[in-house]
């Protein structure tokens, strides 16, 4: 199931910065501002993720909503959710019939995080740095059963496994490790780019390493 996502990057990069920018003519400072409130509990709590899609002979859509509380000095804790669709045109070679079959793939799961921001340690742009470890689980279900070579399975896919006729419910647990910088637009909103690495990396994994994610975050 792995695939290279770099126009699914390039795509989201593009959507976030749009998003930014609106959110930025809305959140930037001004005479007339009022004061900052202090800090409390939804001060410290913020919303964001990435939307990401791709077209050609892989039709991609993510959605991928996450919401972050800031627990302790500039530890954070989250939680994401996650939605992919993937379409791959001409994915497996059907030996009985001689003709392709397409893919089509419904991912649903989520995630929760710890991310330690270098803020408190830095003054300057390296405070934007920041380390993060994440476990998630996705699930998705596969239109064939995994077998062994003709007669058992018919059905090859590009990395020569094969299969037969039948559902197969895939589970995927993943841990990540890595980090990533926080580029502020204003002081609400922020634009996150992550660098990740897989430690439980496998066959069925949509992943292949190293992971890049680029999302926006609003503090309220």
């Amino acid at each position: 199931m792995k695939r290279s996502h770099t126009k699914l990057l390039f795509i989201s990069f593009l959507i976030l910065l749009c998003t930014a920018s609106a959110f930025a003519q809305d959140t930037l400072p001004s005479l007339s501002s009022t004061p900052r409130k202090p800090d409390s509990f939804w001060r410290r709590v913020t919303f964001g993720g990435n939307l990401g899609f791709q077209f050609g002979s892989v039709t991609g859509i993510t959605i991928s909503p996450e919401v972050r509380i800031r627990a302790i000095d500039q530890l954070n804790v989250g939680f994401r959710f996650l939605y992919q669709y993937y379409n791959y045109r001409n994915y497996y070679w059907d030996y009985q019939n001689q003709s392709y079959i397409d893919y089509k793939s419904n991912v649903y799961g989520g995630g929760v995080y710890l991310r330690y921001y270098l803020a408190s340690l830095f003054d300057n742009f390296v405070g934007n740095l920041y380390a993060h470890v994440e476990y998630e689980y996705l699930t998705y279900n596969r239109p064939f059963e995994q077998s062994g070579p003709p007669p058992d399975g018919y059905i090859q896919d590009p990395f020569n496994y094969w299969y037969k006729p039948g559902n197969q419910m895939i589970e995927i647990n993943s841990i990540f490790v890595g980090g990533g910088y926080r580029q502020p637009v204003t002081n609400r909103v922020s634009i996150d780019l992550l660098i990740l690495f897989n430690l439980n990396d496998s066959y069925n994994s949509p992943y292949s390493n190293p992971i890049f994610r680029l999302g926006v975050g609003v503090g309220l």
